[in-house]
């Protein structure tokens, strides 16, 4: 039986975008960086939030998440930041260059990502006002309605997962939308090769001893 939530490793989780994150409340966030990558309107986004509620798997959706802070290039459009809070002095500076450029050059973007409102101040003044140049939103946990929102990803496939199942999700698995999503979609393969149509517990216990090793 297992006694403690389990990190996984999903090596094969489906690419992220903003069509396969689950909206919740952030219709209007989605919308935005939807007109953002179309149009490059507008030039800089900000979000935040706690962990585990898809600011990566929307910096993702934008552009890649490069190590570190990248550098302007003019043959690139996108840019993404992520976790702005975790940056050492010399990245704040990068940072700082980087919104620099991206605002001279219209028709290239910036989405930074953090775990704290601007309004709180938890960066240099530099940053922190840059950070305001274009709307601010917080990501909204979905809460209950990710496993609702998990269970109609699951029916989509033609797949069902049962009280048991979910229930026992809710409570060995990380409350992190883009992992349980990945869950979905691994199991939706093992049960094809299986030959079933249920995410049952002794499903999923086997699916994780497998990947376990």
């Amino acid at each position: 039986m297992f006694n403690e939530q389990l990190p996984l490793d999903i090596a094969m989780a489906p690419a992220p975008s903003l069509s396969n994150f689950i909206e919740g409340e952030n219709g209007e966030l989605l919308a935005t960086l939807q007109r953002m990558l179309t149009t490059s309107m507008p030039q800089f986004v900000y979000i935040w939030g706690e962990s585990g509620v898809g600011k990566s798997h929307l910096a993702q959706a934008v552009a890649p998440i490069e190590e570190g802070v990248p550098s302007f290039n003019e043959f690139c459009t996108h840019y993404v930041v992520d976790d702005v809070d975790t940056l050492s002095e010399e990245g704040l500076d990068r940072l700082f260059a980087l919104m620099n450029d991206v605002r001279s050059h219209p028709g290239t973007t910036l989405l930074t990502t953090g775990r704290r409102s601007p309004a709180e101040h938890f960066v240099r003044p530099d940053i922190c006002t840059r950070l305001t140049w274009g709307p601010v939103y917080q990501v909204k946990p979905i809460a209950g309605q990710m496993w609702q929102a998990l269970t109609e990803q699951a029916k989509a496939r033609g797949i069902e997962v049962t009280p048991e199942a979910e229930q026992w999700m809710q409570t060995y698995l990380p409350r992190d939308i883009k992992e349980l999503s990945a869950v979905i979609s691994e199991m939706d393969r093992e049960l094809f090769v299986m030959k079933k149509g249920a995410i049952t517990v002794p499903a999923l216990k086997r699916w994780l001893k497998n990947k376990a090793g």
